[in-house]
Order: structure tokens, then sequence, then C-alpha cells
């Protein structure tokens, strides 16, 4: 296993996962977020075995978990640098948090749209515009959000 200060070299397929189990055990142990997205995750994937998902459902479904799970682990990633980078959190530190923040939170909430896409024709009879109008309402989500964030003054460079 390759830690800091160690010389650069080739690393092995079994010590490269090992590395990889090892950070994710890290963010299980340590990211409240990670372990709520785990637990989030679980519960979608157990409403579609219940909901009778068919090949291409799950695999959307799975692939939107990893996307949620994937951005926490970079979000995780990036503040940890951050930190050992900045320790005395500035502006440019705290924007650096926040726009990894943001990407999870972007994540998220299309793992929000897409669960409703996947998950609402199995629990009602919906009328053939339901995509639609969930396509509407993503659109006016994100109008508001880009809204909201470009009335607002940022933050002085």
């Amino acid at each position: 296993m390759r830690h800091s200060g160690e010389a650069s070299r080739p690393r092995s397929f079994r010590e490269a996962i090992t590395c990889a189990l090892r950070g994710a055990h890290l963010a299980i142990r340590s990211e409240r977020h990670f372990r709520a997205h785990l637990v989030i995750a679980l519960a979608a994937l157990l409403a579609a075995a219940w909901a009778g998902f068919g090949a291409i459902e799950l695999g959307v479904l799975t692939l939107t978990i990893a996307l949620v799970l994937v951005s926490e682990l970079v979000n995780t990633a990036i503040e940890m640098l951050t930190d050992l980078m900045h320790p005395g959190a500035g502006q440019r530190a705290a924007a650096v948090k926040d726009v990894a923040a943001a990407a999870v939170m972007v994540s998220s909430g299309l793992a929000v749209v897409v669960g409703a896409a996947l998950f609402l024709p199995h629990l009602t009879a919906h009328p053939p515009e339901l995509p639609r109008v969930l396509a509407l309402i993503l659109a006016l989500v994100l109008l508001a959000a880009f809204l909201v964030v470009a009335v607002r003054p940022g933050p002085a460079k």
C-alpha cells in the first residue's frame, strides 16, 4: 500500500482494491451524508424489487444511485484535500467546498426526479403525459434555482 512520502510505483490490482476499500470504509465511518445516501439507496433498491422493476428500470436506478454515491465521495475527497491544503479555511477554500457540495445537491436532485419517473408508474395509474409533466416540473425547479442564485450577490472576488 502506498502512503504519502513513499516513492511512486505501480500498484498491483490487489493494492488498488485495498486502497479503494479503505477509502470506502473511511467515508462510511466518517461521513454522515454518505451513510444517509447508502440507506436511501438500499431503500430505493428494496422498493424497486417490491415494485417489480424490469432490467432497464433497475439499471437506470442503479446508475442514478451510483452517481449520487460517487458525487458524495468526490465531495468528501475535495473537502479533505481543501482542509489539508488550506487549514485556515478562508473564503476561497469555502467556495471550493460549496461548489463540491453543489455537485452532490445536483446529483441528489436528479435522483429524486429519476426516482419519481421510475416509481410513479408502478404506484399509480398514470396518464400518458406524466413524463412531460415531470420534465416540466424539473425545468421549473431548475429555472427557479437559477434565478435565486443569479439575483443573489455572490462573494467578492
